[in-house]
């Protein structure tokens, strides 16, 4: 039986699938915004166009992107010390022909400074309703200034692009990207073409997009997109000893009711095997009664281990709808398991202080028990069917 974590990697990507409905305690003032209320369980989502809240804070840790196109450009994006990101774009014989500079000025808006050899500069203002910048956009960004040029620039769907241009598709355009991570960990994607292979009772091929995962320089996994099928899987197999996973746009619709709201891209894809190597390797040294534990204690951590640990643990404490205490989380891969918990506290007349309460009830312990067993999901598939095409036995 599918676990529902299956699911819950993809939504590292997914910012959300609807909007809740809500209702007003009372009229607001005059020009006062009524206060939305969101009922007990009621799953709280994002925008669909925009990635998960969790994808942005994981893709923060991201120190160095390399971006190659089919131009035979490259470009490389570094964040600073302080969260400002520097991006060079070099021609086929290496020499700079472009550079991008996205300098935070407060919690949402950035000053972004272009140039380009026999141009002349020019600064502009992010629009934080359009665009969240990361290294990879800033990549893609200068590569489209540098193509499509820069007289008269409009937002297109999140890009800078000249009016008198159609918006280049950068996407489509790269064949290869190394994520340089914390913690040693890296991942380079490229793309590919496989041919058809049966994996779990489905027939899928073709062109694929294929993240090999490093640590210290060591292959410790890898992640695929299969295009056309819109099929994910990954394995990580010290961390999943029993197999890979994959997870079908067939689960989506049975989990959610839609399929992927969103289109994997080439930088999706390598922070999501580094996600799944960095959160499974948590609740791994954690251990299962760590988290519970944890669970139960407010203090400061004081551990790096510690404070990531409870960057996502702490959702797991009461019922309020989404991650409580967490909400930075609700458009995260662990947001379903805090709604199932919360859905399970609800019908069991559970709270915050009902954790292993065993002399009373086994119920509220069973919520508990669930809800870690979502972070602690192991693949079951032969790596070699999906990669290799080499089944065992």
């Amino acid at each position: 039986m599918k676990s529902w974590l299956t699911v819950l990697f993809v939504a590292l990507a997914a910012g959300a699938w609807t909007w809740p409905k809500s209702t007003s305690v009372a009229a607001a003032e005059q020009g006062a915004p009524l206060v939305q209320i969101v009922p007990p369980g009621e799953k709280l989502v994002g925008n669909p166009s925009e990635k998960g809240a969790l994808y942005y804070a994981l893709e923060a840790q991201t120190t160095r992107l390399t971006t190659r196109f089919k131009s035979g450009h490259v470009a490389v994006a570094e964040r600073g010390r302080i969260g400002n990101v520097t991006t060079t774009l070099r021609d086929e014989g290496g020499n700079e022909v472009a550079r991008l500079k996205v300098n935070r000025i407060d919690g949402a808006h950035d000053l972004l400074h272009y140039q380009s050899p026999g141009a002349a500069p020019f600064q502009a203002m992010s629009n934080p309703n359009v665009v969240k910048p990361t290294l990879d956009w800033s990549a893609k960004q200068a590569y489209h200034l540098k193509k499509g040029g820069t007289d008269n620039l409009v937002w297109d769907e999140g890009t800078m692009r000249s009016r008198a241009k159609a918006r280049i598709d950068a996407e489509a355009e790269v064949t290869e990207v190394e994520t340089e991570w914390a913690e040693g960990l890296s991942a380079n994607v490229t793309r590919q073409v496989y041919e058809p292979r049966n994996i779990a009772g489905h027939t899928i091929g073709g062109p694929v997009l294929v993240s090999d995962l490093k640590q210290h320089g060591t292959s410790v996994g890898w992640a695929i997109w299969f295009e056309k099928d819109r099929a994910f899987a990954y394995h990580i197999p010290q961390l999943m000893p029993r197999g890979a996973d994959v997870i079908f746009e067939s689960d989506l619709m049975k989990a959610y009711g839609t399929g992927w709201p969103f289109k994997p891209d080439t930088a999706w894809i390598n922070l999501q095997v580094i996600a799944t190597h960095h959160l499974k390797t948590l609740v791994a040294r954690n251990g299962s009664t760590n988290v519970a534990k944890n669970c139960t204690d407010k203090s400061t951590p004081t551990t790096a281990i510690a404070k990531w640990t409870t960057f996502f643990v702490p959702s797991l404490l009461a019922n309020e709808p989404g991650c409580d205490d967490m909400h930075r989380l609700d458009g995260g891969v662990v947001r379903d398991c805090c709604d199932d918990h919360d859905l399970c506290y609800e019908k069991n007349g559970c709270d915050s202080s009902s954790w292993w309460l065993w002399w009373r009830s086994w119920s509220c312990d069973r919520c508990n028990l669930t809800v870690v067993r979502c972070f602690l999901v192991q693949g079951t598939l032969d790596p070699g069917c999906i990669r290799a095409r080499v089944c065992a036995g």
